[in-house]
């Protein structure tokens, strides 16, 4: 009866170890899932940070769309002013070649007057005469007038001819600058539109990876709490079927059987963990990713937020040397023999486990062990098939 006890409390005991550890595992199963929501929250305030940006890309875009639009207006503005001042001039110039035919007529017209009054036949007195040299004199001095009218005249023609040519050079020398400024206010549109439909494919493949990420972390978080529940109920199941029954060889390997179960149980979902913070760090790496394209794709200069992973790998040695065993250190307080023999089967069974886990985890040491067991084999067959013994053979002492 006394080591009917003594096993029961064993099997308690251990029960309540399993029990722990499966507390142990919901709780960091817990802190990967608040880790997760500020991974998300944080997740989110970059979409909107690029969402800004995006809007900052779009009005700059707009603005120097208006400002293509006003340099072509002015573009044509000066066209116009330049097409008017040549029709002024053209006007001009057609003016001026009607004057000169008109003053040439009338020098003509008045010069054939003149040779006439002196090719006359005769003279008809003084009064004729005197009244001839006055008109003669008019008409000189009408025809100066003409001549320094008509000067004055080609010298506003050569001057508006002048400040034409002036004009124009200055025409073609704005229309040459806002043809430069229109090339390049098109070249910073093109680039603006280029790199806002480049974030934006980045900013949804980005959303759509997220949302795997969540949907897939969702799903295996769902799977580990109905493991948890099963193992929960495995394990009532279990301590009521020792509290109704006897221990007895078949049991007791039974029950070893389900407690090397619920250790390898132990051991997945510590792998399972381990497989979600290396998920989580590659999303956090595409996430450092996509804020240096956008760095890169807008042309700011400041340095955008990190994310502290500290926290990520204090998580991750902590999972590390969370190793499932089947006895406490405070199980060995138990006196004699027993204790003893307790005490070794659990350091026994600790360093084994690790030893699983570390072999499991490091395809390379398993491939180093074996090549060691190897050779040790083949050492100790040598040792064995080359090794004779010595012979000693007692002298006998005297004669």
């Amino acid at each position: 009866m006394q080591d009917h006890s003594e096993g029961s409390s064993l099997q308690n005991q251990a029960l309540q170890t399993l029990q722990e550890r499966l507390h142990e595992a919901e709780a960091t199963l817990k802190r990967e899932q608040e880790s997760y929501k500020q991974m998300q929250s944080e997740f989110a305030a970059r979409l909107n940070k690029v969402e800004v940006e995006r809007q900052s890309l779009a009005e700059a875009v707009t603005l120097a769309e208006r400002k293509h639009s006003d340099e072509k207006k002015k573009v044509d503005e000066l066209q116009q002013q330049v097409k008017m001042h040549k029709t002024s001039l053209e006007s001009s110039k057609q003016e001026l070649i009607d004057y000169k035919q008109k003053a040439t007529r009338i020098l003509q017209s008045k010069e054939k007057l003149i040779n006439s009054l002196k090719e006359g036949s005769g003279f008809e007195g003084l009064d004729s005469n005197t009244a001839n040299s006055v008109e003669l004199e008019e008409l000189r001095h009408e025809k100066e007038l003409q001549r320094e009218e008509i000067q004055k005249l080609m010298g506003q023609v050569h001057q508006l001819r002048s400040e034409l040519q002036d004009m124009e050079a200055q025409q073609v020398s704005e229309a040459e600058s806002a043809r430069e400024q229109l090339q390049d206010l098109q070249d910073q549109i093109a680039g603006h539109k280029a790199s806002k439909q480049e974030l934006e494919a980045e900013l949804d493949r980005q959303k759509q990876e997220f949302r795997y990420m969540e949907e897939d972390l969702y799903r295996t978080k769902n799977t580990l709490q109905s493991r948890i529940k099963d193992r929960e109920e495995e394990i009532q199941k279990l301590r009521n079927q020792l509290t109704n029954k006897t221990l007895s060889n078949s049991s007791q390997s039974e029950l070893e059987s389900r407690l090397h179960q619920l250790t390898e149980t132990l051991i997945q979902k510590q792998t399972v963990l381990e497989s979600l913070s290396t998920e989580k760090n590659s999303l956090v790496f595409q996430l450092e990713r996509l804020e240096q394209q956008v760095k890169a794709a807008a042309g700011a200069g400041s340095n955008g937020p990190s994310i502290n992973m500290s926290g990520v790998d204090a998580g991750e040695g902590t999972r590390l040397r969370n190793v499932p065993v089947l006895f406490n250190d405070t199980e060995t307080n138990l006196a004699g023999m027993y204790g003893r023999v307790r005490k070794a089967a659990s350091s026994i069974d600790q360093f084994s486990i690790r030893l699983g886990i570390f072999l499991r985890r490091y395809p390379i040491a398993r491939v180093f062990v074996i090549i060691y067991m190897a050779l040790l084999h083949l050492w100790v067959m040598i040792v064995l098939l080359t090794y004779t013994p010595e012979m000693h053979h007692d002298q006998p002492h005297g004669k």
